[in-house]
């Protein structure tokens, strides 16, 4: 599945930023307390570090190991929370600072039968990598703790340390079979997760149109329930994001969903399209007659009447105040006129607020229709039948023009004439 760099970045920003201040106190800590009772004599270097670099030098080793880390950590924090970006590079420096913490400390002070204890400290550091940063990391990883294990046997195999390539290979070979198991359990976990940001991420954009497949989690646990949920969820959302609240019909992003989906199935399919630009004839005078409370229901009202009269295909949609927009797909210049006529004599017929008032309405109406390329030409199709729209008002509204190239406008179904051209 293809990331966005940009937001992954900022994810990967976010987790070092708690996550390094949790190192720095967890390696001072550590340290401290490996340097305090080595002080008090409790604990003593390990032969195979007391064989290869002696003590003076071991502690001026787990010194530097432990301040560069350190001073690492906090380079890193600082860098990360002023430019709140962190790439995967920057990430796998902190996760290596990590082993060569972890395993310089296992050399320093644990004895080769004990260099398992590395490889066991070393699999939270792994946990942590596969679930914040990703299966790829993990396995990288995974090699890069394999070889800092076997660079210690062969160390100590050199000075004559008690452990055996049967042993050490025996131990790593538990160790990597454990650690791929839960790597491909939680490989499993990434997926669905990154599945469902997927899926919130297009949901945010307005597009409310994949669904988690519960269907393919064949042992149900939390995501799953998310996913339900989320389920449950995606048609009042989408309701509630892409229907305008006092028409009824799509709003504009709703539209922009729907418009751009029929295009381009009207690309693949070879079909034309017609858009047909509505506006309410002198709808001020409602409000400023009637107050806006019956204006709002006059709105309302166009909705219903505009849904009802419009085909079943058709997309209907309020783009502003008294302004509407009705998609039609498969339909030729003759079969938007003629549903843009229909529309027309729909609002002639009928009497809007009634008991309360009884508000006649006419309205303007602009069509285009044209063959689809591509869905490079919404914006084109739109300004013409917006432009179609325009000459209706300017040649006395109550009318319906068609859009042509020299913008030669059939008024259909007017009171007096049958055509006329402004």
């Amino acid at each position: 599945m293809p990331t966005d760099a940009p937001r992954t970045d900022a994810a990967n920003a976010d987790i070092l930023v708690w996550q390094t201040g949790y190192r720095v106190l967890l390696a001072l800590f550590a340290v401290g307390i490996a340097i305090g009772l080595s002080s008090a004599g409790v604990l003593t270097l390990s032969s195979v570090a007391d064989a290869t670099i002696g003590p003076v030098l071991a502690e001026r080793v787990l010194s530097v190991v432990a301040i560069t880390y350190v001073l690492l950590a906090v380079g890193i924090r600082t860098l990360v929370r002023r430019t709140r970006q962190a790439s995967r590079t920057l990430a796998t420096l902190m996760v290596v600072a990590d082993l060569a913490l972890v395993f310089g400390m296992v050399f320093l002070l644990a004895e080769p039968h004990d260099y398992h204890r590395g490889l066991l400290i070393a699999l939270f550091s792994l946990q942590l990598t596969h679930v914040y940063f990703g299966h790829t990391s993990a396995l990288l990883m995974l090699a890069a703790i394999a070889a800092a294990y076997l660079q210690l046997i062969d160390i100590s195999l050199r000075v004559g340390g008690d452990v055996s390539w049967a042993e050490a290979l025996t131990t790593l070979g538990i160790f990597g079979l454990g650690a791929l198991l839960v790597t491909r359990v939680q490989s499993n976990l990434h997926e669905r997760l990154a599945n469902l940001v997927s899926i919130f991420e297009r949901a945010e954009d307005g597009d409310f149109s994949l669904s988690y497949d519960v269907a393919a989690d064949q042992r149900p646990d939390a995501i799953t329930a998310v996913g339900r949920a989320y389920n449950r969820m995606r048609t009042q959302l989408a309701s509630i994001v892409e229907t305008d609240p006092l028409s009824g019909c799509f709003n504009r992003r709703g539209f922009e969903q729907q418009y751009r989906r029929e295009l381009a199935r009207a690309a693949r399919t070879q079909t034309d399209v017609a858009l047909i630009a509505i506006d309410l004839d002198h709808f001020k005078l409602v409000n400023d007659t009637h107050g806006h409370l019956v204006g709002d229901r006059v709105i309302t009202e166009t909705g219903e009447l505009l849904r009802a009269t419009a085909r079943t295909d058709d997309v209907v949609a309020r783009t502003g105040g008294e302004e509407f927009l009705v998609l039609a797909p498969n339909t030729s210049a003759a079969g938007g006129q003629a549903l843009a006529v229909r529309l027309l004599e729909a609002f002639r017929r009928r009497t809007f607020a009634e008991p309360a008032a009884h508000i006649a309405l006419t309205v303007s109406v602009g069509v285009v229709s044209d063959a689809v390329p591509d869905v490079s030409v919404a914006e084109a199709l739109r300004a013409r039948a917006d432009e179609a729209l325009y000459a209706a008002k300017r040649s006395g509204r109550n009318r319906v023009v068609l859009w042509s190239h020299s913008l030669d406008a059939l008024r259909l179904g007017q009171p007096d004439d049958d055509v006329d051209t402004p």
